[in-house]
Protein backbone atom coordinates (compact mmCIF):
# COMPACT_ATOMS: atom_id res chain seq x y z
CA UNK A 1 0.00 0.00 0.00
CA UNK A 2 1.25 3.56 -0.92
CA UNK A 3 0.22 5.98 2.20
CA UNK A 4 0.93 9.55 2.93
CA UNK A 5 1.24 10.63 6.36
CA UNK A 6 0.36 14.05 7.03
CA UNK A 7 1.39 15.67 10.30
CA UNK A 8 2.52 19.33 11.51
CA UNK A 9 5.91 18.22 12.70
CA UNK A 10 8.20 15.15 12.78
CA UNK A 11 10.99 13.48 13.96
CA UNK A 12 14.12 14.29 14.96
CA UNK A 13 13.10 18.21 14.99
CA UNK A 14 9.64 17.56 16.46
CA UNK A 15 8.90 15.24 19.10
CA UNK A 16 5.56 16.31 20.78
CA UNK A 17 2.48 13.91 21.09
CA UNK A 18 1.44 13.85 17.65
CA UNK A 19 4.74 13.15 15.88
CA UNK A 20 5.37 10.49 18.33
CA UNK A 21 2.36 8.46 16.84
CA UNK A 22 2.78 9.49 13.33
CA UNK A 23 6.61 8.10 13.38
CA UNK A 24 4.82 4.84 15.22
CA UNK A 25 3.00 4.56 12.16
CA UNK A 26 5.49 5.24 9.42
CA UNK A 27 7.66 2.79 10.74
CA UNK A 28 5.26 0.29 11.21
CA UNK A 29 3.99 0.54 7.40
CA UNK A 30 8.03 0.37 6.20
CA UNK A 31 8.80 -2.44 8.26
CA UNK A 32 5.61 -4.41 6.91
CA UNK A 33 6.92 -3.24 3.32
CA UNK A 34 4.52 -0.16 2.54
CA UNK A 35 5.45 2.82 0.67
CA UNK A 36 5.13 5.81 2.70
CA UNK A 37 6.03 9.43 2.53
CA UNK A 38 5.35 12.07 5.11
CA UNK A 39 3.94 15.80 4.54
CA UNK A 40 5.09 18.16 7.69
CA UNK A 41 5.89 21.49 8.51
CA UNK A 42 9.88 22.26 9.26
CA UNK A 43 9.72 26.10 10.06
CA UNK A 44 6.83 28.81 10.70
CA UNK A 45 9.54 32.16 10.35
CA UNK A 46 11.19 31.10 7.06
CA UNK A 47 11.42 34.35 5.19
CA UNK A 48 9.52 32.68 1.93
CA UNK A 49 8.04 29.28 1.35
CA UNK A 50 10.35 26.21 0.58
CA UNK A 51 9.43 22.74 0.12
CA UNK A 52 12.70 20.12 1.51
CA UNK A 53 12.54 16.67 0.11
CA UNK A 54 15.05 13.90 1.80
CA UNK A 55 15.00 10.30 1.86
CA UNK A 56 14.34 9.07 5.57
CA UNK A 57 15.21 5.51 6.37
CA UNK A 58 12.69 3.25 4.04
CA UNK A 59 10.62 6.74 3.46
CA UNK A 60 10.77 10.37 2.31
CA UNK A 61 9.99 13.38 3.89
CA UNK A 62 8.71 16.19 2.42
CA UNK A 63 9.26 19.37 4.39
CA UNK A 64 7.35 23.23 3.96
CA UNK A 65 8.24 26.25 5.75
CA UNK A 66 7.21 29.31 5.35
CA UNK A 67 5.99 32.21 7.42
CA UNK A 68 2.76 32.19 8.77
CA UNK A 69 2.72 35.64 10.23
CA UNK A 70 2.74 37.01 6.57
CA UNK A 71 -0.81 38.40 5.67
CA UNK A 72 -3.58 37.12 7.90
CA UNK A 73 -2.11 35.18 10.65
CA UNK A 74 -5.31 34.20 11.62
CA UNK A 75 -6.57 32.21 8.97
CA UNK A 76 -2.34 31.29 7.90
CA UNK A 77 -3.25 28.92 10.66
CA UNK A 78 -5.52 26.82 8.89
CA UNK A 79 -5.94 27.40 5.62
CA UNK A 80 -2.49 28.50 3.66
CA UNK A 81 -3.19 28.12 -0.03
CA UNK A 82 0.49 27.06 -0.93
CA UNK A 83 0.14 24.25 1.33
CA UNK A 84 -2.88 22.64 -0.83
CA UNK A 85 -1.18 23.76 -3.69
CA UNK A 86 2.41 21.77 -2.58
CA UNK A 87 0.46 18.51 -1.69
CA UNK A 88 -1.57 18.73 -4.51
CA UNK A 89 2.03 18.40 -7.01
CA UNK A 90 2.57 15.29 -4.18
CA UNK A 91 -0.11 13.87 -4.18
CA UNK A 92 -0.10 14.03 -8.38
CA UNK A 93 3.74 12.14 -8.46
CA UNK A 94 2.92 9.82 -5.82
CA UNK A 95 -0.03 7.52 -6.69
CA UNK A 96 -1.25 7.07 -3.18
CA UNK A 97 -3.88 4.58 -2.17
CA UNK A 98 -4.66 6.67 0.92
CA UNK A 99 -3.98 9.61 3.50
CA UNK A 100 -3.34 9.63 7.14
CA UNK A 101 -3.56 13.10 8.61
CA UNK A 102 -2.19 13.32 12.39
CA UNK A 103 -3.87 16.15 14.87
CA UNK A 104 -4.66 18.72 11.33
CA UNK A 105 -2.86 21.47 13.51
CA UNK A 106 -2.01 23.95 11.01
CA UNK A 107 -3.11 21.72 8.05
CA UNK A 108 -6.50 21.19 9.03
CA UNK A 109 -9.00 21.71 6.23
CA UNK A 110 -6.24 22.37 3.18
CA UNK A 111 -4.95 18.98 3.63
CA UNK A 112 -8.60 17.35 3.75
CA UNK A 113 -10.18 19.09 0.68
CA UNK A 114 -7.02 18.60 -1.43
CA UNK A 115 -6.92 14.46 -0.88
CA UNK A 116 -10.90 14.56 -1.42
CA UNK A 117 -10.12 16.38 -4.58
CA UNK A 118 -7.68 13.91 -5.46
CA UNK A 119 -9.93 11.11 -4.84
CA UNK A 120 -8.33 9.52 -2.60
CA UNK A 121 -9.43 7.69 0.78
CA UNK A 122 -8.32 10.29 3.79
CA UNK A 123 -8.31 9.08 8.02
CA UNK A 124 -8.22 11.78 10.40
CA UNK A 125 -6.44 11.02 13.93
CA UNK A 126 -7.48 13.67 16.39
CA UNK A 127 -5.19 14.11 19.04
CA UNK A 128 -6.75 17.26 20.51
CA UNK A 129 -9.60 19.72 19.74
CA UNK A 130 -8.01 22.02 16.83
CA UNK A 131 -10.85 21.35 14.80
CA UNK A 132 -13.31 23.53 17.20
CA UNK A 133 -10.59 25.77 19.51
CA UNK A 134 -7.97 27.58 17.62
CA UNK A 135 -6.41 27.83 20.86
CA UNK A 136 -6.36 23.84 20.64
CA UNK A 137 -6.59 22.76 24.09
CA UNK A 138 -9.90 24.70 24.99
CA UNK A 139 -7.69 26.52 27.49
CA UNK A 140 -8.75 30.53 28.14
CA UNK A 141 -5.73 32.96 27.61
CA UNK A 142 -6.35 33.38 31.35
CA UNK A 143 -5.35 29.20 31.64
CA UNK A 144 -8.80 28.18 32.78
CA UNK A 145 -10.78 25.85 31.45
CA UNK A 146 -13.37 26.58 28.60
CA UNK A 147 -15.97 24.07 28.35
CA UNK A 148 -16.58 24.46 24.70
CA UNK A 149 -17.12 26.56 21.86
CA UNK A 150 -20.59 27.76 22.81
CA UNK A 151 -21.04 30.51 20.07
CA UNK A 152 -18.71 32.72 17.71
CA UNK A 153 -18.92 36.06 19.67
CA UNK A 154 -17.09 33.61 23.21
CA UNK A 155 -14.32 32.54 20.74
CA UNK A 156 -13.62 35.84 19.03
CA UNK A 157 -13.02 37.18 23.31
CA UNK A 158 -10.85 34.58 23.75
CA UNK A 159 -8.80 35.39 20.50
CA UNK A 160 -8.63 38.97 21.72
CA UNK A 161 -7.52 38.79 24.54
CA UNK A 162 -4.72 36.95 23.62
CA UNK A 163 -3.68 40.38 22.78
CA UNK A 164 -1.29 42.50 25.66
CA UNK A 165 -4.07 45.06 25.48
CA UNK A 166 -7.02 42.87 26.13
CA UNK A 167 -5.03 40.34 27.98
CA UNK A 168 -3.53 41.99 30.79
CA UNK A 169 -7.23 43.85 32.06
CA UNK A 170 -8.82 40.56 31.66
CA UNK A 171 -6.04 39.01 34.21
CA UNK A 172 -6.38 42.23 36.16
CA UNK A 173 -9.69 42.93 36.39
CA UNK A 174 -11.55 39.86 35.13
CA UNK A 175 -15.35 41.23 36.57
CA UNK A 176 -15.02 44.20 34.59
CA UNK A 177 -13.73 42.31 31.49
CA UNK A 178 -16.89 40.33 31.79
CA UNK A 179 -18.80 43.65 31.63
CA UNK A 180 -16.80 45.60 29.11
CA UNK A 181 -17.66 42.60 26.70
CA UNK A 182 -21.08 42.35 27.15
CA UNK A 183 -21.42 45.78 25.19
CA UNK A 184 -18.20 45.36 23.37
CA UNK A 185 -19.13 42.48 21.39
CA UNK A 186 -21.19 44.87 18.83
CA UNK A 187 -17.89 47.09 18.49
CA UNK A 188 -16.53 46.61 15.03
CA UNK A 189 -12.78 44.94 15.93
CA UNK A 190 -15.29 42.15 17.78
CA UNK A 191 -17.22 41.87 15.01
CA UNK A 192 -14.41 41.13 13.09
CA UNK A 193 -12.93 38.77 15.02
CA UNK A 194 -16.14 36.55 15.47
CA UNK A 195 -16.38 36.68 11.56
CA UNK A 196 -13.25 35.40 11.33
CA UNK A 197 -14.38 32.73 13.89
CA UNK A 198 -17.01 31.84 12.22
CA UNK A 199 -15.48 31.52 8.85
CA UNK A 200 -12.54 29.31 10.76
CA UNK A 201 -15.48 27.10 12.12
CA UNK A 202 -17.39 26.70 8.96
CA UNK A 203 -14.58 25.87 6.95
CA UNK A 204 -12.81 23.28 9.21
CA UNK A 205 -16.12 21.51 10.42
CA UNK A 206 -17.43 21.00 7.12
CA UNK A 207 -13.80 19.58 6.44
CA UNK A 208 -13.89 17.35 9.22
CA UNK A 209 -17.39 16.12 8.28
CA UNK A 210 -15.95 14.94 4.89
CA UNK A 211 -13.41 12.36 6.54
CA UNK A 212 -13.88 9.42 5.87
CA UNK A 213 -12.60 8.05 8.79
CA UNK A 214 -11.65 9.72 12.11
CA UNK A 215 -9.78 7.96 15.41
CA UNK A 216 -10.11 8.87 18.45
CA UNK A 217 -7.63 8.10 21.11
CA UNK A 218 -10.57 8.56 23.80
CA UNK A 219 -14.51 8.36 24.51
CA UNK A 220 -14.58 11.70 25.87
CA UNK A 221 -13.14 13.38 22.55
CA UNK A 222 -15.79 11.90 20.33
CA UNK A 223 -18.87 13.09 23.11
CA UNK A 224 -17.00 16.64 22.78
CA UNK A 225 -17.54 16.68 19.14
CA UNK A 226 -20.86 15.27 18.92
CA UNK A 227 -21.82 17.83 22.02
CA UNK A 228 -20.60 20.62 19.86
CA UNK A 229 -22.44 19.72 16.09
CA UNK A 230 -19.73 17.61 14.44
CA UNK A 231 -20.89 14.37 12.10
CA UNK A 232 -19.34 11.81 14.51
CA UNK A 233 -20.84 8.75 12.81
CA UNK A 234 -17.62 8.24 11.53
CA UNK A 235 -15.46 8.32 14.19
CA UNK A 236 -13.69 5.62 15.82
CA UNK A 237 -11.90 5.07 19.33
CA UNK A 238 -8.40 3.29 19.02
CA UNK A 239 -6.76 3.08 22.29
CA UNK A 240 -3.00 4.48 21.86
CA UNK A 241 -0.25 1.80 21.97
CA UNK A 242 3.24 1.85 23.26
CA UNK A 243 6.52 0.50 23.06
CA UNK A 244 6.46 -1.53 26.34
CA UNK A 245 8.68 -0.15 29.21
CA UNK A 246 10.03 -2.79 31.37
CA UNK A 247 9.58 -2.47 34.97
CA UNK A 248 11.99 -1.64 37.58
CA UNK A 249 9.75 -1.50 41.29
CA UNK A 250 11.61 -3.13 44.00
CA UNK A 251 10.33 -3.56 47.16
CA UNK A 252 12.08 -1.96 50.27
CA UNK A 253 14.12 -3.61 52.43
CA UNK A 254 12.55 -4.85 55.60
CA UNK A 255 16.10 -4.90 57.34
CA UNK A 256 16.79 -1.11 56.62
CA UNK A 257 17.00 1.39 59.55
CA UNK A 258 14.46 4.03 58.45
CA UNK A 259 11.85 3.42 56.22
CA UNK A 260 12.34 5.18 52.59
CA UNK A 261 10.47 7.84 51.28
CA UNK A 262 7.37 8.10 49.25
CA UNK A 263 8.88 9.03 45.68
CA UNK A 264 6.26 11.19 43.99
CA UNK A 265 7.00 12.03 40.72
CA UNK A 266 5.87 14.63 37.55
CA UNK A 267 7.61 14.36 33.69
CA UNK A 268 6.03 16.91 31.33
CA UNK A 269 5.74 20.31 30.06
CA UNK A 270 6.65 22.76 32.85
CA UNK A 271 4.01 25.01 31.52
CA UNK A 272 0.42 26.61 33.72
CA UNK A 273 -1.76 24.46 31.55
CA UNK A 274 0.29 20.82 32.94
CA UNK A 275 -0.42 21.84 36.62
CA UNK A 276 2.71 21.34 38.15
CA UNK A 277 2.25 24.32 40.64
CA UNK A 278 -0.82 22.55 42.37
CA UNK A 279 2.21 19.34 43.10
CA UNK A 280 3.93 21.98 44.59
CA UNK A 281 1.07 23.75 46.55
CA UNK A 282 -0.32 19.96 47.77
CA UNK A 283 3.41 18.90 48.49
CA UNK A 284 4.78 21.99 50.66
CA UNK A 285 2.42 22.10 53.51
CA UNK A 286 3.15 18.07 54.08
CA UNK A 287 7.13 18.61 53.63
CA UNK A 288 6.45 21.32 56.55
CA UNK A 289 4.36 18.96 58.85
CA UNK A 290 7.64 16.45 58.30
CA UNK A 291 6.25 14.29 55.96
CA UNK A 292 8.51 11.27 54.52
CA UNK A 293 8.24 12.27 50.96
CA UNK A 294 10.12 13.37 47.79
CA UNK A 295 9.50 14.91 44.98
CA UNK A 296 11.33 14.62 41.31
CA UNK A 297 10.43 16.59 38.52
CA UNK A 298 11.09 16.49 34.95
CA UNK A 299 10.67 19.09 31.71
CA UNK A 300 11.99 21.44 30.64
CA UNK A 301 11.67 24.50 32.29
CA UNK A 302 12.66 27.54 29.70
CA UNK A 303 9.46 27.56 27.88
CA UNK A 304 7.45 29.55 30.57
CA UNK A 305 10.56 31.05 32.07
CA UNK A 306 8.68 33.15 34.61
CA UNK A 307 6.04 30.48 35.80
CA UNK A 308 9.10 27.71 36.45
CA UNK A 309 11.21 30.46 38.15
CA UNK A 310 8.26 31.25 40.37
CA UNK A 311 7.89 27.67 41.23
CA UNK A 312 11.63 27.17 41.76
CA UNK A 313 11.89 30.24 44.12
CA UNK A 314 9.08 28.48 46.16
CA UNK A 315 10.72 25.29 46.27
CA UNK A 316 14.21 26.46 46.37
CA UNK A 317 14.50 25.46 50.52
CA UNK A 318 13.59 22.21 50.26
CA UNK A 319 15.74 19.61 49.54
CA UNK A 320 13.30 17.14 48.99
CA UNK A 321 12.07 19.07 45.96
CA UNK A 322 14.41 17.80 42.70
CA UNK A 323 15.13 19.91 39.25
CA UNK A 324 15.95 17.60 36.52
CA UNK A 325 15.30 19.98 33.46
CA UNK A 326 15.06 18.94 30.29
CA UNK A 327 14.66 14.50 29.55
CA UNK A 328 15.34 12.45 26.26
CA UNK A 329 13.04 10.21 25.39
CA UNK A 330 15.13 7.05 26.29
CA UNK A 331 15.29 8.18 29.30
CA UNK A 332 11.93 7.54 30.36
CA UNK A 333 11.60 4.28 31.54
CA UNK A 334 14.51 5.05 33.68
CA UNK A 335 13.17 8.20 34.87
CA UNK A 336 9.67 6.51 35.94
CA UNK A 337 11.77 3.70 37.95
CA UNK A 338 12.52 6.53 40.34
CA UNK A 339 9.32 7.23 41.34
CA UNK A 340 6.99 5.18 43.47
CA UNK A 341 3.93 7.38 42.12
CA UNK A 342 3.64 9.06 38.77
CA UNK A 343 1.12 12.65 39.16
CA UNK A 344 -0.53 14.23 36.50
CA UNK A 345 -2.19 17.72 37.42
CA UNK A 346 -3.47 18.86 34.16
CA UNK A 347 -5.80 21.67 33.67
CA UNK A 348 -6.78 20.74 30.14
CA UNK A 349 -8.91 18.09 28.67
CA UNK A 350 -6.20 15.50 27.98
CA UNK A 351 -7.18 12.88 26.00
CA UNK A 352 -4.89 9.86 25.90
CA UNK A 353 -1.73 10.98 27.18
CA UNK A 354 1.35 8.70 26.47
CA UNK A 355 3.10 9.27 30.04
CA UNK A 356 -0.03 7.37 31.96
CA UNK A 357 0.56 4.87 29.67
CA UNK A 358 4.66 4.63 29.85
CA UNK A 359 3.89 5.17 33.99
CA UNK A 360 1.38 1.62 33.57
CA UNK A 361 3.80 0.00 31.66
CA UNK A 362 6.34 0.50 34.09
CA UNK A 363 3.94 -1.02 37.24
CA UNK A 364 3.46 2.95 38.17
CA UNK A 365 0.63 4.11 39.98
CA UNK A 366 -0.82 7.76 38.94
CA UNK A 367 -2.27 10.19 40.12
CA UNK A 368 -4.12 12.17 37.98
CA UNK A 369 -6.87 14.78 37.28
CA UNK A 370 -10.45 14.03 37.47
CA UNK A 371 -10.96 15.22 33.78
CA UNK A 372 -11.22 14.13 30.13
CA UNK A 373 -9.79 11.20 28.86
CA UNK A 374 -7.46 10.77 32.13
CA UNK A 375 -10.39 10.16 34.20
CA UNK A 376 -11.03 7.30 31.14
CA UNK A 377 -7.54 5.58 31.73
CA UNK A 378 -7.46 5.40 35.71
CA UNK A 379 -9.93 3.67 37.87
CA UNK A 380 -10.16 5.57 40.83
CA UNK A 381 -9.23 3.61 44.25
CA UNK A 382 -7.78 0.67 41.95
CA UNK A 383 -4.81 1.96 39.05
CA UNK A 384 -4.62 5.17 40.49
CA UNK A 385 -5.95 7.86 42.08
CA UNK A 386 -8.20 10.57 41.34
CA UNK A 387 -8.48 14.70 41.85
CA UNK A 388 -10.64 17.18 41.53
CA UNK A 389 -9.35 19.73 38.90
CA UNK A 390 -7.18 22.82 40.09
CA UNK A 391 -7.81 21.29 43.74
CA UNK A 392 -4.24 21.03 45.59
CA UNK A 393 -6.03 20.44 48.62
CA UNK A 394 -7.80 17.25 47.51
CA UNK A 395 -4.30 16.09 45.21
CA UNK A 396 -2.42 16.52 48.84
CA UNK A 397 -5.59 14.39 50.75
CA UNK A 398 -5.10 12.18 47.44
CA UNK A 399 -0.98 11.71 48.74
CA UNK A 400 -1.34 11.45 52.30
CA UNK A 401 -4.23 8.46 51.46
CA UNK A 402 -0.33 6.78 50.22
CA UNK A 403 1.48 7.96 53.15
CA UNK A 404 -1.25 6.97 55.49
CA UNK A 405 -1.73 3.60 54.43
CA UNK A 406 1.37 2.46 52.56
CA UNK A 407 -0.52 -1.27 51.45
CA UNK A 408 -2.48 0.96 49.03
CA UNK A 409 0.33 1.50 46.69
CA UNK A 410 0.99 -2.41 46.41
CA UNK A 411 -2.73 -2.47 45.93
CA UNK A 412 -2.73 -0.02 43.07
CA UNK A 413 0.34 -1.41 41.60
CA UNK A 414 -1.27 -5.04 40.99
CA UNK A 415 -4.64 -3.21 39.88
CA UNK A 416 -2.71 -1.25 36.74
CA UNK A 417 -4.13 -2.56 33.27
CA UNK A 418 -2.41 -4.24 30.98
CA UNK A 419 -0.82 -1.46 28.13
CA UNK A 420 -1.73 -2.19 24.15
CA UNK A 421 1.69 -2.71 22.34
CA UNK A 422 2.42 0.23 19.88
CA UNK A 423 2.36 -2.70 17.26
CA UNK A 424 -1.48 -3.71 18.18
CA UNK A 425 -2.64 0.29 17.54
CA UNK A 426 -1.04 0.67 14.43
CA UNK A 427 -2.71 -3.09 13.07
CA UNK A 428 -5.74 -1.87 14.28
CA UNK A 429 -5.38 1.30 12.02
CA UNK A 430 -4.09 -0.17 9.21
CA UNK A 431 -7.09 -2.98 9.29
CA UNK A 432 -9.39 0.56 8.59
CA UNK A 433 -6.89 1.50 6.00
CA UNK A 434 -7.57 -1.97 4.12
CA UNK A 435 -10.93 -1.45 4.72
CA UNK A 436 -11.67 2.05 3.38
CA UNK A 437 -9.03 1.13 0.06
CA UNK A 438 -11.00 -1.83 -0.79
CA UNK A 439 -14.20 0.14 -0.98
CA UNK A 440 -12.60 2.89 -2.81
CA UNK A 441 -11.31 -0.31 -5.18
CA UNK A 442 -14.76 -1.37 -5.34
CA UNK A 443 -16.56 1.95 -5.96
CA UNK A 444 -14.16 2.50 -9.18
CA UNK A 445 -14.52 -1.07 -10.61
Amino acid sequence: MRVLIAVHGFPPTHYAGAERVAERIVKWLVAHGHYVEVFTIGSLTAPEFQLETRQEAGFVVHQISYNVKAGDYFRNLYDYPLIAETLSDILNRGQFDLVHMISGYLLGAQVINTVKAAGIPIVVTLTEYWFMCSRLNLLHPNDELCIGPENDAKCARCILEEKRRFRLPAKAAPVLMNIFWSIAHQMPLAEAEQEAIARRREILQRALDAVDLVISPSQFLIKTFTQYGFETSHFRLVRHGLNLIPAHRTAPDPGEPAPKPLRLGFIGQIKVHKGLDLIIDAVLPLLDTGANISLDIWGPDKEALDFSRKLKKRTENYPAISWHGRYHLAQVGEILSSFDVLIVPSRWYENSPLVILEAFSAGLPVIATNLGGMAEMIEHEKSGLLFELNNAADLRAQINRLLLNPDQLQHLRTNIPPVKKGETEVEEVYAYYVSLTQAQHQSEA
